[in-house]
């Protein structure tokens, strides 16, 4: 009777099973540090985002925007007259 595996001869079940546990522990690692670098954009609510500015405080002069309608801390698009409470002046 002729044996038939799911693996190379020259390696053994255990290897198999390692290597698995391996690439299960690497995804389950990637996907968290992606949930970490997605933490890095804050909701419109958590930093009181206005669509208006803020005395001569705005978007479009902010460190962090970006043309035409986005920001590297805020999520979703904003307006180039709104303004937040995380302003960062240039």
């Amino acid at each position: 009777m002729k044996i038939t595996r799911l693996y190379p001869a020259g390696a053994s079940r255990r290897d198999l099973l390692q290597g698995a546990a391996g690439a299960v522990a690497g995804a389950a690692l990637a996907a968290t540090a992606g949930a970490a670098f997605a933490k890095g954009k804050r909701s419109k609510a958590d930093v009181e985002y206005q669509d208006t500015p803020h005395g001569v405080e705005r978007c479009e002069i902010c460190a962090p925007f970006l043309p035409p309608d986005q920001c590297r801390t805020v999520v979703g698009p904003v307006s180039r007259q709104g303004w937040c409470k995380i302003y960062q002046g240039v």
